[in-house]
C-alpha cells in the first residue's frame, strides 16, 4: 500500500470516528480486532517491468490466501488492494502465522526466478478496536498496522506493542525466508508453538502518529531489513551512574574539598562493581550545586541515576545527606543521613563511604527489581532486565525465581551475541536444583550445558560462563576434576572475575582442599564487596571455612549472610555443622531445626544424594555432623559416628 494510499484510509478514518452516533447510523460496530496488513514489495516496478506476468502471479498468491492460509490460520480477507491484503484474525498468533506461511509461499515461488522479478512481502501486525460495517474494517488501529508495515524489510512482518503482549511467549519456529512450508504438523507447530523469535525494534516515529510507537520484528530479520533492530547494538548491559561533589551545608571555602572528598571514595567503590558504569568525577565536579537538574546531568553524561548530597561539618564529625536520583523519570529512589568522621574519609577503608555506596548498589538492583514486577519486560532496558534478573535469581518466592527465566530468554532474544545472558541461564539452572525446585538433576544439568555451550559458542574465553560450566559440573554432575578445570580457566581468562574465584573455592572446598578453598572464596569477595548477592558470597565463603577446619570463622560468616538471607537452606546447613564441630550441640539442633522449616523433607540420605562430595570423607564427615544434630538418617540408613 502506497503512503497516498495509507492518508486516504487515514482521513476516511477520522470522518467515521467524528460521531458514534453517525457510526451507529450506517450500521458501524466497534470492536476488538486483530489486523493484518500485507504489502508487495516494489510493486510499481514489478508491474511497469513485468506488467502481465505480475499481474498473474498476484492473482494466483491472492487466490492461495484466501482459499489456503487465510482458512488454516482462523483468518478472513477485508479486501485486496491491488499491490496488498487487509485481512483480519481472531488471534495474534493466529495473524502472525498466516503473516509467515504468506512470506514462505512466496519465498517458494521465488526459487529458480530472476531476482529483479522475486515478490516479497512487508506485514504489519495490530490488535486494537477497530470499527467494522460487515465488509470492511476502519480506524486507526487498521492505519497503525499499515504503518508498520512500512517500518518491514523484504519477507518481514513488524507488530505493535499490543500485538507482542498477545503473542506472549510468541510463536515456535517461524521459518526463514526460501524455506518450505512442510507438514501439516509442521504448520500447526508454527501457529501454536511459544518460542518465537520477537526482536524488539524500540520506539519508532511513524507519519500521522504524535507520539513514537514502540515495534517488533516477528520472525527473522531480512537480508535488507529497513531497522536493524536493537539486539547486538552493544547496549551496555550496566546501567550509568554520575557522583556529584557533595554540597558544603556552610559557605566556609576549608570545606569544599570535603564534598569532593566524599564523591571520590564513592566513586571508587561503586567502580569496584561489575553491574555499574561509573563516570568520572572530572565530568561530574561541573554539576556541583546543580544536582536538582537531574535532567541536564543525564542529558549532557548519559547518566541512569544520579547520586548528590550535603554535609555538615562540626569539628572532625560530618553528618552527610544523599540522596539517589533516577534520571529516566526524575525520581529520588533513595535517601538516608549518615553520620560519621571526617578523618574516616581520608582512610583507604573509609566505613562511611562504604555504607553510602553499598546503599546506593542495592538501592539500583532494587529499583531495576521493581521496574521488572510492575512493566512490561519488552518496555525495558537491557540492563534492567539483567539487573533485575540477577537479584530475583536469588529472592526467596519460586514464583519470582521462576520468572527469572522469562526475563534472560527476552535478554538472548535482544542480544543474540552476547555470551553473558546464556551465563546466567546457565547458573538458573543450577540453581532450580539446589534450592529444591527440581529433582531431575540430568534433564537441568543437560540444559545449563546447552547454555554454557551457546555463551561460549560467543565467546570462548567468557568467564562467567566458563565458571557457570564448572558449577554445573560440580552441583548437578558430581565432576569434581571437570568442575575445578573450568573454573580455573574461568579465573585465567579473567583474574578479577569474583564469581569465577567464589565458584572454585567452593569446588575446592568439596574436594577437602580447605586452605586453598578460602584463599579463592576471599579473594573473591574482595574482588566484590558490593555484590547485590554477598549473602551468597558469604555462604559460600563460610563452606571453605568448614571445609579448612576454621569452624568459629565459618559459623561467624554463616551468621553473616544469614542476616542477609535467613531462607538459604545451604547457610543454615553450613552453621549447624560448624556448631556441632564445636561441640554446641544445643545451638547446633536449633540451626537444624531452622533448615528443616524449609527443608522439611531433608534427610541424611538425600543430603548425600545431593553433594557433589558424598563419596569423600569430609561429605561424609559433614553428613554425619548433620545426623548428630538429629537430621533423620532416611530408610533407615545410618551412618557410622
Amino acid at each position: 500500500m502506497s503512503d497516498d494510499a495509507v492518508d486516504k484510509a487515514t482521513r476516511q478514518t477520522a470522518r467515521t470516528e467524528q460521531s458514534d452516533v453517525r457510526g451507529q447510523d450506517v450500521g458501524l460496530v466497534r470492536q476488538e480486532t486483530v489486523v493484518l496488513l500485507a504489502d508487495l514489495v516494489e510493486s510499481v516496478r514489478l508491474m511497469r517491468e513485468h506488467e502481465a506476468s505480475s499481474v498473474q502471479r498476484w492473482a494466483d498468491f491472492v487466490r492461495t490466501v484466501i482459499g489456503e492460509i487465510l482458512p488454516r490460520h482462523r483468518g478472513t480477507l477485508v479486501k485486496s488492494l491491488g499491490d496488498g491484503l487487509l485481512a483480519r484474525f481472531e488471534t495474534v498468533p493466529d495473524s502472525a502465522a498466516a503473516a509467515a506461511e504468506m512470506h514462505q509461499t512466496l519465498a517458494a515461488q521465488n526459487v529458480g526466478m530472476p531476482e529483479d522479478r522475486h515478490f516479497h512481502l512487508r506485514a504489519g501486525i495490530n490488535a486494537a478496536m477497530a470499527w467494522s460495517d460487515g465488509i470492511d474494517i476502519y480506524g486507526t488501529g487498521v492505519n497503525l498496522a499499515a504503518r508498520l508495515a512500512t517500518l518491514a524489510g523484504p519477507g518481514e512482518t513488524i507488530a505493535s506493542a499490543s500485538a507482542h503482549e498477545q503473542l506472549a511467549a510468541g510463536l515456535a519456529n517461524l521459518a526463514r525466508p526460501g524455506e518450505t512450508i512442510g507438514s501439516a504438523a509442521a504448520r500447526d507447530e508454527l501457529t501454536h508453538g511459544v518460542d518465537a523469535l520477537c526482536e524488539d525494534l524500540g520506539d519508532c516515529i511513524l507519519k500521522h502518529f504524535d507520539k513514537p510507537v514502540r515495534a517488533y520484528r516477528v520472525g527473522p530479520a531480512s537480508p535488507r531489513p529497513t531497522i536493524p533492530g536493537r539486539r547486538d547494538y552493544g547496549v551496555a548491559m550496566q546501567p550509568t551512574i554520575a557522583v556529584i561533589p557533595f554540597s558544603a551545608r556552610s559557605d566556609a571555602p576549608a570545606l569544599l574539598d570535603v564534598g569532593n572528598l566524599i564523591a571520590d571514595s564513592v566513586i571508587w567503590r561503586l567502580s569496584k562493581s561489575g553491574n555499574l558504569k561509573v563516570i568520572s568525577r572530572l565530568s561530574t565536579a561541573v554539576f556541583r550545586g546543580r544536582a536538582n537538574d537531574t535532567g541536564q546531568v543525564s542529558v549532557h553524561l548519559g547518566a541512569t541515576y544520579v547520586l548528590s548530597g550535603a554535609y555538615v561539618v562540626d569539628g572532625n564529625r560530618i553528618m552527610v545527606t544523599t540522596e539517589l536520583s533516577e534520571a529516566r523519570n526524575n525520581q529520588v529512589v533513595w535517601t538516608e543521613r549518615l553520620a560519621g568522621e571526617v578523618s574516616d574519609l581520608l582512610r583507604p577503608e573509609s566505613e562511611l563511604a562504604d555504607r553510602i555506596a553499598r546503599a546506593v548498589h542495592f538501592a539500583v538492583f532494587d529499583v531495576e527489581v521493581e521496574h521488572i514486577l510492575t512493566q512490561p519486560l519488552p518496555t525495558l532496558e537491557s540492563y534492567s532486565l539483567l539487573l533485575g534478573s540477577i537479584k530475583l535469581m536469588h529472592r526467596s518466592s519460586k514464583d519470582e525465581f521462576l520468572q527469572t527465566q522469562h526475563i534472560l530468554d527476552e535478554l538472548i532474544n535482544r542480544h543474540s551475541r552476547i555470551a553473558a545472558p546464556r551465563a546466567w541461564l546457565g547458573n538458573w539452572y543450577i540453581l532450580r536444583v539446589t534450592r529444591g525446585w527440581s529433582e531431575d538433576r540430568t534433564r537441568e544439568a543437560m540444559e545449563a550445558l546447552n547454555a554454557t555451550h551457546a555463551a561460549l559458542d560467543r565467546d570462548p574465553s567468557d568467564a562467567l560462563a566458563l565458571a557457570t560450566e564448572g558449577f554445573v559440573y560440580c552441583h548437578l554432575l558430581k565432576d569434581l576434576d571437570t568442575a575445578r578445570k573450568r573454573c580455573n580457566e574461568a579465573v585465567e581468562s579473567n583474574p578479577s572475575h569474583a564469581l569465577g574465584w567464589l565458584y572454585l573455592g567452593t569446588v575446592n572446598a568439596f574436594k577437602g582442599e580447605g586452605d586453598a578453598a578460602v584463599d579463592a572464596t576471599r579473594r573473591a569477595m574482595e574482588l566484590s564487596p558490593l555484590d547485590p548477592q554477598r549473602y551468597y558470597f558469604e555462604s559460600l565463603g563460610a563452606t571453605a571455612l568448614l571445609s579448612a577446619q576454621h569452624y568459629a570463622d565459618a559459623e561467624r560468616l554463616a551468621r553473616s549472610s544469614l542476616t542477609l538471607n535467613r531462607m538459604h537452606p545451604s547457610t543454615w546447613r553450613v552453621l549447624t555443622i560448624s556448631l556441632v564441630c564445636q561441640d554446641r550441640m544445643e545451638e547446633a539442633r536449633a540451626a537444624l531445626a531452622k533448615l528443616r522449616e524449609l527443608e522439611p523433607t531433608l534427610t541424611v540420605e538425600g543430603y548425600l544424594a545431593r553433594m557433589p562430595n558424598a563419596q569423600l570423607e569430609i561429605g561424609r564427615h559433614w553428613a554425619r555432623c548433620l545426623a548428630l544434630a538429629g537430621l533423620p538418617t532416611g530408610n533407615g540408613n545410618g551412618l557410622r559416628h
